[in-house]
């Protein structure tokens, strides 16, 4: 192929190269999307390959003279197929732009070219062709008759049929086609139609589809973040527990029926005041930095990995604990703590 013909504003392109060009541009951007995946390196590749594209579309639309601007009925699917393919995540989405980019690139190219002067290489005619190369041929001796050789007359002859016959085999077949879909124009468009609609409305709806998943509640992410985290549980003798989430402190007891949900939160400051904080008898005081009611109608003070080393001590050598109204017996809680090798490190 004539390379520098690739990026030529003036010349014209034939059918067959307008469609090897689009399709080769369509596959290196599928390639590049199994390489680099979608995002913005795929949106740069489709803009290098875009003007490409463009150029084509430009000399074929003057090949059959058609206005300028019929141009950009390639270059617009080539985006959209770009962008669904690094954004959209939907096959049926990307399909669908294919197809579309298809239909158009088929419409350009069935188009009968207008007859002019110009030469076509390649598929490519205009300011680029290069001048084709004579064959070199052997010296033909004479015979008595005065003429070439027959047999020499005829390998010419054979050489040049070669040469143009599959050209005009491949037209003869595309124009038996064209000659059908003219024919047949209603069927044609109502399949295409419906198959179109079908495909759209499918890229549609997963493109909808996966846009309606509902999001995780904050509060189920939370707690499922939670039980992700390996949990050290230590039952106290007065009806209340400890729980370790790594160097986190959860104080956790089971309170009265009610909504699951925040009781006080330290980062608003809202809630029971009650629970504002944790108060020993000896009248060290700790913040918790949430209370909330849990699901199983328990309650779970957090405490900051700051605070944890001292409220397992206070636990382990106070007599009693307040928090949320509630007042809880120490009595036996070093020896509980004692068993667990999570809690030991804090006495």
């Amino acid at each position: 192929m004539q390379y520098k013909s690739l990026f030529c504003i003036k010349g014209r392109d034939n059918w067959q190269r307008f469609s090897v060009i689009s399709g080769s541009l369509y596959l290196t951007l599928l390639l590049g999307f199994m390489l680099i995946g979608g995002g913005g390196a795929l949106i740069f590749l489709a803009l290098l390959l875009a003007p490409l594209l463009g150029l084509s579309a430009l000399r074929r639309v003057r090949d059959i003279e058609r206005p300028s601007w019929f141009a950009v009925l390639t270059l617009l699917p080539f985006m959209f197929f770009s962008l669904s393919l690094a954004y959209s995540g939907s096959a049926m989405a990307s399909l669908t732009c294919g197809v579309i980019a298809g239909l158009m690139t088929g419409f350009l190219s069935i188009q009968k070219a207008k007859n002019h002067s110009g030469i076509y290489q390649q598929g490519y005619s205009g300011p680029l062709v290069e001048p084709r190369r004579e064959r070199s041929r052997s010296r033909v001796e004479p015979t008595l008759g005065g003429g070439a050789d027959e047999g020499e007359e005829q390998e010419q002859v054979s050489y040049h049929e070669a040469e143009y016959a599959s050209p005009q085999k491949s037209r003869a077949t595309f124009e038996l086609w064209l000659t059908w879909a003219k024919q047949n124009q209603k069927l044609l468009t109502a399949v295409l139609g419906v198959a179109l609609f079908l495909m759209v409305l499918s890229s549609l709806w997963s493109i909808l589809g996966s846009s309606d998943e509902a999001p995780l509640e904050p509060e189920l992410v939370e707690v499922q973040a939670q039980n992700s985290v390996e949990r050290d549980e230590v039952t106290l003798p007065d009806g209340f527990s400890l729980v370790l989430e790594d160097k986190l402190l959860i104080m956790r007891w089971l309170g009265e029926a009610d909504n699951p949900g925040p009781i006080w939160s330290l980062a608003t400051a809202e809630g029971d005041r009650s629970c504002a904080n944790l108060v020993f008898n000896n009248g060290s005081e700790y913040r918790p930095i949430i209370v909330e009611m849990m699901p199983d109608t328990s309650i779970e003070a957090r405490f900051t990995p700051l605070d944890t080393g001292k409220i397992i001590t206070d636990i382990a050598l106070r007599g009693e604990v307040k928090l949320c109204g509630y007042e809880f017996s120490l009595k036996g809680s070093q020896s509980a703590l004692s068993k667990s090798d999570a809690f030991i490190p804090y006495l």
